[in-house]
């Protein structure tokens, strides 16, 4: 197989294991970007309303009682699963069937208050939610839930992030128990999750698989998805914290009801991580330094320096997007030696081809050992006289590291901000214009790369309409780092290609004039040998006479 063919079918393979085998869902809604908002509205078909909060990167359903009866984390952010009917009702059917996205709960309840006087499975005395407020500067979505059962009243205040998968939970319980279990389920899909506590200096004490644990004073409790299969790049993860003066106690269930039970005071504070088990998330919501939580491996390493230092170029730029264009620049130039390497190589196998086509085409009717180590013995010398390298070719490959673990970085990295006409660098382009300069770029180096091979650029070319629906689905912030390292590389290359067809333009040819002859005898034409050596052929010419 061709490096390029390998090349082509590496990314394809990439592409499809870095966005979960394609499970992303409905493209973002053409011309709109997800305004995170509360909607009040039947969700479940049972008499009364939910109550609904939307952001781009999860759909949370709470009941009357503020519990969690939906959790819904996107696999791409920005990715519209309610729909707005043109009478003013809401069509919550993707949510329901759950087609390409994950309900944290699954059927159970979250956030729901057990205790004395208090089950989640018996009637209470509710009232409407109040303070149902979205204050994006903030980053913050507040409502208060409040009712009454069995003479115990509960007051539970929820503040949900819509840039992160945060949400702060402060419970009040009067007239009744001095402590209370706020109950978390999860995770819906995972059939054995890792489910783990921490006390404060202590170490990890973990449950997986059928089985409880109790773990006093937590500093945090986790369920979290294993990787594995399909879902290797889609994993969740709860994380439960204490806040302020919370002291809470856990027990801990396994299995594919895995469940974590919080004992807490009747008045408590607790901060619920409910998302992406994923490295860049998890750092930006402050978690990576909880012990045991996250052991990044080598290409998270990568990553975690990456962000740093996109943080540090945030500090001098104050803009993500130039912040990016900084990045893929100074990317570009630290790796322009090897990609020049590369280059080159490109390009002399670019002015090999004729020469090679013409090797291939002389031996094809000849399958025999002899005629097949000549063509070996003529092609060796081939790549002498270009001085062709075929491993140089391989110093595509050095960079990949570096390349996905930065892909990855942009891709989960929450921007919080837009950048020209794009509302949010997080999610995809809402008028699939960087899609199209996306497919307009790789054709353009396609062609840079394979100019003089046409029938290469055919059968290339192909691919990048099918990379064309991976860029409807990339992340904004992604689509202008690749196009921008895109056109950096294509720059690159003319370069190298104008220097190696100066270097290859006389490549193998050489002019032996015939001496005159000597005076007094008749005057002849002089003539020129012209010997191409990598052709081993000679051609005689008559030079202009000299009168």
């Amino acid at each position: 197989m061709k490096t390029r063919h390998l090349l082509s079918l590496l990314a394809a393979g990439g592409a499809l294991l870095l966005t979960g085998c394609g499970t992303t869902g409905p493209l973002p809604t053409f011309g709109k970007a997800i305004t995170p908002e509360w909607i009040t509205a039947d969700f479940d078909g049972v008499r009364g309303n939910e109550y609904i909060v939307t952001s781009n990167l999860q759909d949370v359903v709470f009941n009357n009682r503020g519990e969690v009866i939906g959790w819904y984390v996107k696999n791409y952010a920005g990715t519209p699963y309610i729909k707005r009917r043109a009478d003013g009702t809401y069509d919550f059917s993707a949510l329901r069937e759950q087609k390409g996205i994950f309900n944290l709960v699954a059927g159970r309840k979250a956030l729901a208050v057990q205790g004395e006087g208090l089950d989640p499975a018996q009637p209470a005395q509710v009232q409407p939610p109040t303070g149902l407020t979205t204050d994006l500067k903030a980053n913050r979505q507040d409502a208060v839930f409040r009712y009454v059962q069995g003479g115990v009243s509960v007051t539970k205040t929820v503040t949900l992030r819509p840039r992160n998968f945060k949400v702060d939970v402060k419970t009040e319980v009067t007239g009744g128990p001095e402590r209370v279990n706020i109950l978390f389920p999860g995770l819906g899909r995972a059939q054995n999750p890792r489910v783990q506590a921490v006390s404060p200096g202590g170490q990890p004490a973990a449950v997986q698989g059928s089985g409880t644990l109790q773990v006093k004073n937590i500093q945090y409790a986790a369920i979290q998805e294993v990787p594995g299969g399909m879902n290797s790049q889609i994993v969740q993860a709860l994380i439960v914290q204490p806040r302020g003066d919370t002291r809470a106690d856990v027990a801990l269930t396994g299995g594919a009801q895995s469940l974590l039970s919080a004992s807490v005071p009747a008045a408590s504070t607790l901060e619920v991580y409910g998302g992406r088990n994923e490295l860049i998330h998890l750092y930006q919501s402050g978690y990576t330094t909880l012990p045991g939580l996250f052991d990044p491996n080598w290409f998270g390493q990568i990553s975690l320096y990456i962000v740093k230092f996109m943080e540090w170029l945030y500090g001098l730029i104050g803009n993500w997007g130039l912040v990016l264009v900084a990045l893929t620049i100074v990317l570009r130039a630290a790796m322009w030696p090897l990609m020049q390497a590369q280059g080159r190589s490109t390009a002399r196998m670019q002015a090999m081809q004729p020469r090679m086509r013409e090797i291939q085409a002389k031996y094809k009717e000849r399958r025999d050992p002899d005629s097949q180590r000549a063509m070996q013995t003529e092609m060796a010398q081939l790549y002498r006289d270009y001085n062709f390298n075929p491993a140089g070719c391989l110093s595509s490959f050095l960079p990949f590291p570096i390349l996905i673990a930065l892909w990855s970085t942009i891709r989960n990295f929450e921007f919080d901000s837009g950048f020209l006409w794009l509302p949010d660098l997080a999610i995809p382009d809402p008028f699939y214009l960087l899609a199209l300069v996306y497919l307009i770029v790789n054709i353009g180096q396609l062609y840079v790369m394979t100019r003089k091979s046409p029938e290469m650029f055919r059968q290339q070319a192909f691919i990048y309409i099918i990379f064309l629906y991976f860029a409807l689905t990339f992340p904004a912030g992604v689509t202008i780092y690749i196009i921008l390292s895109t056109l950096i590389g294509i720059v690159q290359q003319i370069i190298i290609n104008k220097q190696v067809e100066r270097e290859t333009a006389n490549l193998g040819v050489q002019k032996v004039t015939v001496t005159a002859p000597p005076s007094g005898k008749a005057a002849k034409p002089q003539k020129a040998v012209i010997v191409d050596k990598a052709a081993k052929t000679s051609k005689v010419i008559d030079l202009p006479r000299k009168d």
